[in-house]
């Protein structure tokens, strides 16, 4: 794996995060799509913070495991698999 590539299991906590930003934005926006973009927008960057990455390194990751299918099925597989769980403990809540 290139030097400039994020290892699976960092990548896939990032991922978890983003999509649940993500979700955030598609609740919030109905409220202001503006304000709704510029915390999206926040909340990149600040995942980007939390794990010292740029959103270079994102994107080169991205592309990195886009080329290799399988690789990025075994992390999208995981990372559906924490949200459901942290789907379940919402619900028991």
């Amino acid at each position: 794996m290139p030097d400039n590539i994020l290892s699976e299991k960092i990548f896939e906590n990032i991922l978890q995060e983003i999509h649940l930003a993500e979700a955030t934005f598609e609740l919030q926006k109905t409220k202001g799509i503006e304000k709704a973009k510029n915390e999206l927008a926040n909340s990149y960057q600040n995942i980007y913070s939390e794990y010292s990455i740029s959103e270079e390194e994102f994107k080169n990751t991205l592309e990195y495991y886009s080329v290799n299918p399988e690789k990025l099925e075994k992390i999208y597989s995981k990372v559906l698999e924490e949200l459901s769980k942290e789907r379940s403990k919402l619900d028991q809540q």
